[in-house]
């Protein structure tokens, strides 16, 4: 019983240490990580054929990416920006995240070199009313703008063309928006003319119609 006892509180103690973090700089959260976005939860999967190393079927959340600030390039962003992560959610030292909430996430390459997975000891958290202002707390960054941080970060990075990739595309999109807004615009004002020549043409056959037929009452 004792033995019992004692085994729980060393095993119990050890989990503790192993989630014990020290409290990283944002520059510090930057460099560590192999991927910075921020994104929606879109839900949970499980891969029917990969396991871990316990023989679990491994889960993945999947994200929709909003604005990335690392780890991407313009032909590495994945389709329709959706990206899955190894989910730590069971893991002792794990980061559970909710469906359809939104994340400034901080991932890393797992050992194996094979999944980005998050866990509670990186910088990554919930973002609430597109808020990235860090609160007042034992944060060494209190009071800052996390995202503008990251953007002068990921700007200042010579190794990563994300930042860049990203305002060159959304400048593209927007091209693409505005030529499709005058396209339709010249569409709607073409027909708007087909329409104004067809009702005066209408107008005129109407009153040409009308004056015939007064005439041929008057004559009679």
């Amino acid at each position: 019983m004792y033995f019992r006892i004692i085994l729980f509180f060393v095993l119990f103690s050890s989990v503790t240490r192993a989630c014990e973090c020290s409290w990283k700089t944002i520059q510090d959260a930057y460099q560590m990580s192999t991927l910075v976005f921020y994104g929606k939860h879109i839900g949970t999967t499980k891969s029917m054929n990969v396991y871990d190393y316990s023989g679990n079927t491994i889960q993945f959340d999947n994200f929709e990416i909003i604005r990335f600030y690392k780890g991407f390039t313009k032909d590495s962003l994945p389709i329709r920006r959706k990206i899955s992560l190894k989910s730590t959610a069971r893991e002792s030292c794990g980061f559970i995240f909710d469906s359809n909430q939104y994340y400034l996430v901080y991932a890393e390459l797992n050992s194996a070199g094979n999944f980005y997975e998050v866990n509670k000891c990186s910088r990554s958290k919930e973002i609430k009313n597109n808020q990235f202002i860090i609160p007042t707390q034992p944060d060494p960054e209190a009071g800052k703008d996390e995202q503008r941080e990251l953007i002068r970060l990921a700007q200042a990075d010579t190794n990563s063309t994300a930042l860049l990739d990203w305002n060159h595309e959304r400048v593209q999109l927007k091209l693409q928006h505005e030529k499709a807004q005058i396209a339709t615009q010249k569409e709607l004002k073409k027909k708007s003319s087909m329409s104004i020549v067809l009702s005066t043409t209408t107008l005129i056959l109407l009153i040409y119609l009308l004056l015939d037929f007064w005439k041929k009452k008057t004559n009679s």
